[in-house]
């Protein structure tokens, strides 16, 4: 057997910083249970190993990111010049006379049923209305002549437009006696309802508002049709459009606005009217049969000819994604070999429904593009042809033309999104989360390790509940992934070969044995908090973040496992716990939150040994490294932060020491930072990663102002704790202020921003970002030190109100 020697910095509860000698095998086989592995699970034997464990076996296929072949992009073409020839041989050109006669057939039938629900037994459309006006008479009636007259009142009065503004008039009116409309020129004139026509008002609430939404209802439909007095040839009422373009003109606003000699309040009437549409002869005439109204009518066919534009586009959109779904499936049935139906099981979802997928969203953008420009062509050259460029925009496919440009604006963003995660984090978000330390609360190495374990097991758990073959695959390729990332944070040289992540019986019986030696259990309750907020399948900026796309946690581990192996957090509490925290970055973000949470592995929170220590390594790293011997006069910065967390962790790896890892050891008291080891400006932390978000910040502060009320506050009553977590806040607060100012002193007012000096600076951050970002920071901070001055006069109140006895 082919041993190696390594060297690693253990901090344990009791004893000093220990130097251990590991002896372990050059290519270890799968982990069995015990010590290092997941033993006693039946999920364990394979997916728990460490995380150099090789996955060959059950590998049947290479994982892929599936795109557009020739063969889609053919079909494609075809599937867009075939719906471009239905529009051009079956919609044909917009029909305005077309869409006024479907919407008469259908207002007729409307009319005709609801009549027949009111009780009338007839056939004639107009006793029809006369017997829905005659059971829903409506107050505004009464002011007919105020609002000029039966050919004009139904557009002049607000009450009579089917819309939701006609609505809230006729409710209006029931609540104020007053009708509300517009004058011969336009404007806005209210008038009583008259005496004739007071009956129609409500007695009490409930009359008000029935007789304002169910009585207006009903009278709407009667007007729908015209009237009983003129059938088809009054002048029925406008529609949500016109009745907003009505409604709109009433406004000072456009008082005089216009085009030419015709301001707008007169085009809305003349189009509500008919002339505004109509045909004239050589003189200017209107004549007499071509009267082209706008009512609703008229609104509701235009309903029915973006149905007839929509059939094209359907059959486009059906073909592509129909032959999308079959060949897809087709290829799944293969690469599963499914032998029956219930093998159809193992097909997952995303892997053949015709939806958003790189592929998809490429045919579609293809397809529909290759329509539009058919439609356009066809269109263009009938307008050149009849010399009427009218014709033009009659023969133009708007459902088309929408659905290319949708299609356009979906592919381009999912490109771009995909550009970002190959880019991977930005010089901001890496800025903001260096910064983001607050250095209050702590784990000790082994405590980490749990939080690690837990996290581990959790997307194990999942994988094992995973039903579909190629999404467990991208599932375990992310856990692998993740894990060889995280043993590249904690920085120790054996980890990977010896197993850093704990098997289930390993967590709980050191958790049940750390609960047994020690009353202080706060530690479990953070570990409890962080593996709530952690979000597996997280872009980790590498080659394979499209793979993980759309991948989603489908188990609950927490729920299941976490809550009943150990007797601290429960279900119900954990769900409280987390409840809090998102209820105090609500508050601190003064909004109700619009930030995803990222990884909470990466979030930069550090914790303590046997409780809470608080320090800032790298504040310490560079005074204690220059007390112990340290020569670094020429570094500053990071570079000499990293350099002292290194010397006072024994030196670098390569030198057989535990590097800055360690040396943020040292200085914490076994402290990491929860999801990496180091500290603001370590390397080690910085290529974590694992987060694709900012508001590190917020999310940083939410969880310590939660933590500090809900468990430190509520569960120990610990507010020395709190008051010196407090303390540590304000620090910091002080030291971004000087930072801040700092940044201020070097900016030039006179250079802008985008100054371009030859230079890349595409990896820099901007002092005019760093200083949007650090104000932004030192908000939420504030905001939480407020939070916590508010929380712990509460509890200072509360625990002077108790009896001497209650505060012992």
């Amino acid at each position: 057997m082919d041993n190696t020697v390594a060297t690693a910095f253990y901090p344990d509860d009791d004893s000093p910083l220990i130097q251990y000698e590991i002896a372990f095998q050059k290519k270890p086989k799968l982990l069995a249970a015990g010590v290092g592995a997941f033993g006693g699970a039946s999920y364990a034997s394979k997916i728990f190993a460490g995380p150099t464990e090789t996955l060959e076996d059950d590998i049947k296929w290479e994982p892929h990111i599936d795109e557009a072949d020739k063969l889609d992009y053919i079909v494609a073409v075809s599937s867009g010049v075939l719906a471009g020839l239905i529009d051009v041989f079956y919609v044909g050109e917009f029909s305005l006379d077309r869409a006024s006669e479907w919407g008469k057939d259908k207002i007729e039938k409307v009319v005709m049923k609801v009549a027949r629900v009111e009780g009338y037994t007839g056939d004639d459309l107009n006793d029809a209305i006369k017997t829905l006006e005659k059971n829903h008479p409506l107050a505004a009636d009464g002011n007919t002549n105020d609002f000029g007259g039966g050919l004009q009142h139904h557009l002049r009065d607000f009450s009579h437009h089917f819309s939701i503004g006609g609505l809230f008039f006729s409710i209006f009116t029931q609540f104020t006696g007053l009708v509300v409309g517009t004058d011969k020129a336009g404007a806005l004139h209210v008038v009583p309802v008259p005496e004739s026509h007071r009956a129609c008002i409500g007695k009490n609430f409930q009359e008000k508002i029935a007789f304002g939404t169910i009585g207006w209802f009903f009278h709407m439909v009667s007007d729908m049709a015209g009237s009983s007095g003129s059938l088809m040839g009054g002048t029925g009422i406008p529609g949500p459009l016109v009745s907003f373009m009505k409604e709109l003109s009433a406004l000072p606003l456009f008082k005089d606005a216009g085009d030419g000699d015709m301001g707008f309040r007169l085009w809305v009437t003349k189009l509500f009217n008919g002339t505004l549409l109509a045909e004239r002869d050589e003189n200017g005439r209107i004549i007499k049969d071509s009267v082209k109204k706008f009512d609703l009518r008229t609104e509701i066919g235009i309903l029915g000819e973006i149905g007839r534009q929509t059939i094209p586009v359907l059959i486009n959109q059906c073909v592509v994604r129909g032959f999308y779904f079959c060949r897809r499936l087709a290829r799944e049935i293969r690469d599963l070999k499914s032998r029956g139906i219930a093998d159809l099981e193992r097909i997952a979802p995303e892997d053949v429904l015709p939806w958003g997928t790189p592929a998809m969203r490429r045919m579609v953008t293809i397809s529909s593009g290759v329509f539009t420009g058919v439609d356009i062509a066809d269109a263009a050259v009938r307008a050149i042809k009849s010399k009427d460029p009218i014709t033009f925009f009659l023969r133009v496919n708007y459902v088309g033309v929408a659905t290319f440009v949708i299609a356009c604006v979906v592919d381009v963003r999912a490109t771009l999104d995909d550009k970002k995660l190959e880019e991977g984090e930005s010089p901001e978000e890496a800025y903001e989360r260096g910064i983001s330390e607050l250095g209050c609360l702590k784990l000790d190495f082994m405590q980490a390790r749990i939080l690690h374990s837990i996290e581990y097991a959790l997307v194990a758990y999942d994988i094992a509940a995973e039903k579909h073959p190629k999404r467990a695959e991208k599932k375990r390729a992310w856990l692998k992934e993740w894990s060889e990332r995280v043993v590249e944070a904690v920085d120790l040289v054996w980890a990977a070969d010896a197993g850093y992540f704990l098997g289930d019986s390993a967590i709980y019986d050191y958790v049940a044995a750390r609960l047994e030696n020690n009353a202080n259990y706060s530690w479990l309750w953070l570990v409890a908090m962080e593996a709530k907020h952690f979000r597996p399948y997280v872009p980790l900026h590498g080659d394979n973040d499209k793979l993980y796309k759309r991948l989603k946690l489908g188990s609950g581990y927490l729920k299941e496992v976490f809550c009943n192996r150990q007797s601290v957090v429960s279900e119900k509490e954990l769900a409280k716990l987390d409840k809090a925290v998102n209820g105090a970055r609500g508050r601190l973000d003064g909004a109700v939150t619009k930030r995803v949470v990222g990884a909470a592995g990466t979030v930069i929170v550090v914790v303590a040994t046997g409780g809470l220590a608080f320090y800032f390594a790298p504040a310490i790293a560079p005074t204690m490294a220059a007390a112990l011997g340290l020569e670094a006069a020429a570094l500053h910065g990071a570079a000499l932060t990293s350099a002292s967390l290194a010397f006072l962790g024994g030196g670098a790896i390569a030198a057989g020491g535990a590097g800055m890892a360690g040396g943020t050891m040292l200085i914490a008291g076994g402290g990491a930072l929860i999801g990496a080891v180091g500290g603001s400006g370590v390397s080690a932390a910085t290529s974590m990663a694992l987060a694709t978000n900012g508001s590190y910040v917020l999310d940083e502060c939410a969880k310590l102002v939660a933590f500090c009320e809900e468990v430190l506050i509520g569960r120990f009553g610990d507010l020395a704790s709190v008051a010196e977590i407090h303390t540590v806040l304000n620090q910091r607060i002080v030291e971004l202020e000087v930072e801040i100012e700092a940044i201020k002193r070097g900016v030039p007012d006179e250079v802008p921003e985008d100054d371009d000096d030859g230079t890349d600076d595409k990896e820099e951050v901007s002092p005019k970002k760093m200083i949007i970002i650090l104000n932004r920071s030192r908000k939420f901070m504030r905001r939480s030190s407020d939070e916590l001055t508010k929380a712990l006069k509460v509890a200072s109140k509360k625990r002077m109100a108790l009896p001497e006895a209650g505060r012992r």
